[in-house]
Formats: C-alpha cells, sequence, structure tokens
C-alpha cells in the first residue's frame, strides 16, 4: 500500500508541475485561473459529488452517513485546539503570523488531494463518497474554527453562505435522489461522471500555478516554515490518529472505511486556499503561501509514511 500512496502523491505532483509549467509559459494566467476555479467549482465539483454519492450509497446507509460531517469539522476543531498552543512557539509572534499559522494548522486540504490517495488506495469503494459527504462538515468549519484561528472572530455570513453552497446542495440532493423511487436516467448519470471526473484533475494544474506563485518566498523565516511543516504534516496528524485508534473506537464504533477517510484527511498538507482567505482576512500572505508549497512537497514523504505506520 505504500508504494500505492507515493504514486498517488507523486500523481498530484505531475499535474501540480503541469499547472506550474503553464503557469510559467504564461499560457495560464492568474485570470484565467480564476475562471478555470470558478468552473470546476460550481459544475464539475457538484456533478462529481452527485455522481459518486448516486452510485456508491443506497438509502439503507443513511443511518450512518450524517457521521462524516461531524467528523469532518471535529477534526478541524481538535485541530485548531492543538495549533492554538503551538502558535506561542514559532519565533516571530506578530498577529498576522501566529493567527495564519493556527488557521493553517486548523485548516488543510481536506477535499481534492485527499480524492486522487483513496482512488488509488482503496479503488472500487466508497471511501471517496464519503470524503464527499464529510466535505459538507469540512466547509463548515473552514468558516468557523477557520476563520476564527486567523482573525480571532467567526464570519457568520460565510458559514450561512457555505451551508447554501453549491457542493452542500448537490450533496442533499443526492441524498434525497437515494430516497427516490425514480432511477438516475442513463444520460444524467454520464455526463455527471465524465464531468465530475474533470474536477480533480483540472484543480490539481489550478494548484500547481498557485503553487508556482508562492514559491519565490520559500527561504524567509526558515525557522516558523519548519514549525508549521512539522506541525502539519507530523504533530498533528499522529495525535488524532491516536485519538482515533484509542479513544474513538473504543467508545465510538465507527465503519472501518470511515476511520481510512479521516485518517488519509488528516495527513493532507495545508490548503492552497490559505493565502485567499489570509489576504482577505489579515493573514500573512506570504507565510502563507510559503507553507503550502513546503507542506506539500514533504507530504510526497509524511503521508506514506504515516500511513504505512498507522492504517
Amino acid at each position: 500500500m505504500m508504494f500505492k500512496v507515493f504514486l498517488s502523491i507523486l500523481e498530484t505532483f505531475i499535474m501540480f508541475g503541469i499547472g506550474a509549467w503553464l503557469f510559467y509559459r504564461k499560457w495560464f494566467t492568474e485570470e484565467a485561473s480564476k475562471s478555470m476555479s470558478k468552473v470546476v467549482l460550481d459544475v464539475f465539483f457538484p456533478l462529481l459529488t452527485f455522481a459518486t454519492i448516486t452510485t456508491q450509497f443506497k438509502k439503507e446507509d443513511f443511518s450512518e452517513l450524517w457521521i462524516m460531517p461531524v467528523a469532518g469539522f471535529m477534526l478541524m476543531f481538535v485541530s485548531f485546539f492543538i495549533g492554538w498552543g503551538l502558535k506561542y512557539c514559532m519565533k516571530v509572534k506578530n498577529k498576522e503570523r501566529m493567527g495564519t499559522f493556527h488557521h493553517i494548522c486548523a485548516i488543510n486540504n481536506y477535499i481534492f488531494l485527499p480524492i486522487i490517495v483513496l482512488e488509488n488506495i482503496y479503488p472500487e469503494s466508497r471511501h471517496v463518497a464519503l470524503l464527499l459527504i464529510m466535505n459538507v462538515g469540512s466547509t463548515v468549519g473552514l468558516w468557523t474554527v477557520g476563520i476564527i484561528a486567523l482573525q480571532g472572530e467567526m464570519n457568520f455570513k460565510k458559514v450561512l453562505q457555505s451551508l447554501y453552497s453549491v457542493n452542500v446542495i448537490a450533496v442533499l440532493i443526492a441524498l434525497i435522489w437515494l430516497f427516490s423511487p425514480i432511477a438516475i436516467p442513463p444520460l444524467l448519470k454520464n455526463i455527471s461522471l465524465k464531468l465530475g471526473n474533470m474536477a480533480v484533475p483540472m484543480m490539481l494544474i489550478i494548484i500547481g500555478g498557485a503553487l508556482y506563485r508562492c514559491a519565490g518566498k520559500m527561504l524567509e523565516h526558515k525557522i516558523d516554515l519548519f514549525f508549521i511543516t512539522v506541525t502539519r504534516l507530523i504533530i498533528i496528524p499522529v495525535i488524532i490518529i491516536l485519538l482515533l485508534k484509542f479513544f474513538v473506537l473504543n467508545f465510538f464504533p465507527i465503519p472501518e472505511d470511515m476511520i481510512e477517510v479521516l485518517m488519509v484527511v488528516v495527513l493532507m498538507p495545508a490548503a492552497s486556499s490559505s493565502v485567499v482567505i489570509a489576504k482577505e482576512y489579515g493573514g500573512a500572505e506570504d507565510f502563507a503561501g510559503a507553507a503550502i508549497v513546503l507542506t506539500t512537497l514533504f507530504s510526497l514523504g509524511t503521508i506514506p509514511l504515516l500511513l504505512h505506520f498507522f492504517v
């Protein structure tokens, strides 16, 4: 399994590299990336969500599916709590830097990179579908604990917007359809699958372009960047995995495939959205960008190693 995980992470890096190369050649601009992101997030990804959930689940599964959104939020809440203490260990202790550190601790790349890993190590299973349902709770976590970590207060408007986002609506429509006696028309199913399957590679190319733009300041503030890399990729994942194995499973039995999804998600690097959110909410944009590049780079080694030891 370790080799499969390594190949899946390598696959993402190749797609990142394509995005970075396109941006370097100026075939792919910042304005184009914004337009592509909107298409992916508001069209292709909801179609992927709808197609995957309606294909992988039956209505009998509904009684346990609520676990995933709750678990997605709780992963971020526990990471937020761990980061709250560790941010005081930073060398540069200004508000912007500490808030950005705390945000990156709480919020990682919880959707696009995990899809690649789960598809490679758990093919022909419902793991990706579980991840997409978990995305509802993770999105709420992003706009609650994620903003509190960065700014010290919650953005209620963004929380409400996240509850009415296209992707959350896609999850609800898919779950409602599971209870419907109406079968999905083959034409709708094929279109959803084909367009939905474009979401992940296109978003990874977009992220590659974003990483290229952030790479220039990687060597500034080396100590704090090393600290956030170790914290995001090792300290937080190990603590949460141990909690899952020795506390959650003993007191709240959860299906094995759900635990596997949670373990993969917690190993992921910093979210590419951290730069945008840091810029909008008064964080350290340059620190966020450098942290994304370094944590994503080193995750090539940490993800397969920690999965090998713990899963």
